[in-house]
């Protein structure tokens, strides 16, 4: 066996679903295995994951973070090799899992990016870029680039013997998957990224949920990098400049709908006189 599968899930027998059927329909010709860490779901997700053959291994919720549950789970991965999915990913390429042995073949490796598909830019770069081999030298050392351009832990993929020399934090609210890419880095390993295997992520969230997520974020990377509220600055005059820039979008926003709304009511009533159904 190459390749295991790491799924974390919270509630989301649906959502896990979609996950599995797209797994299932994978053009692979060696054989893997798909752990799902649940946390004490109370919906039919472990019935799901039953269902399609998973290996379901039990977290309590007062244990959660995102780095425990990702530890938790590679200690029931068998594999040298571990696909790490947020159960609201669904793989693209048919051939996504085939393809991911192929990019482990420089042992300096230990780590893979794709492709986001609901980002326009990056997956357009996908095709337009090289893929990309980082490391330490490349970055510069530089924490906030490490940052941006290191997996992403809702569909990255990495090697298990690294991951035992340095398993996730296990504190850190947010960003484990940053802090292990900059350790990793610093220690002489590399990340490509860029890789075109696409897959798409959504996960519909509350105003409040999108709030603290966010808040979350900001936090992790101000722990990593040092550098003091780089997304959300706390300053009154770094408010009203953001305050300000959203009105004034927002202005442009309202031109434009009632632009379209004029033009809407010229342009309805002569293609009334011409079309036919």
């Amino acid at each position: 066996m190459v390749l295991s599968i790491l799924i974390r899930n919270l509630n989301e027998a649906t959502a896990l679903e979609t996950c599995l059927k797209a797994l299932a329909l994978q053009q692979v010709n060696s054989e893997y295995e798909v752990v799902v860490v649940d946390n004490e779901s109370n919906d039919n997700s472990v019935a799901i994951a039953t269902q399609y053959g998973c290996k379901v291994v039990t977290m309590p919720r007062q244990k959660f973070s995102y780095g425990g549950a990702i530890n938790f789970g590679i200690n029931h991965c068998k594999a040298p090799l571990i696909l790490i999915l947020s159960a609201h990913v669904f793989l693209l390429n048919d051939n996504f899992l085939q393809q991911i042995p192929t990019h482990f073949t420089n042992e300096k490796v230990v780590g893979l990016r794709f492709i986001n598909s609901l980002n326009a830019d990056a997956v357009t770069g996908a095709f337009n870029k090289p893929q990309q081999t980082i490391t330490w030298q490349t970055e510069q050392g530089n924490v906030a680039a490490i940052w941006q351009k290191t997996t992403v832990n809702h569909c990255a993929a990495i090697r298990k013997n690294t991951w035992q020399q340095y398993p996730y934090n296990e504190v850190i609210i947010s960003g484990e998957d940053k802090l292990w890419a900059y350790e990793v880095l610093k220690s002489g390993y590399a990340i490509t990224v860029n890789i075109p295997l696409f897959y798409t992520y959504h996960k519909p969230m509350s105003r409040a949920q999108l709030i603290q997520k966010r808040a979350q974020e900001e936090v992790a990377l101000i722990l990593v990098t040092g550098v003091p509220f780089k997304n959300y600055p706390t300053s009154f005059k770094a408010t009203i400049k953001y305050a300000y820039g959203q009105f004034w979008a927002a202005v442009k926003h309202i031109k434009t709908y009632c632009k379209t709304t004029k033009y809407i009511k010229e342009i309805l009533p002569i293609q009334k006189q011409h079309f036919k159904l």
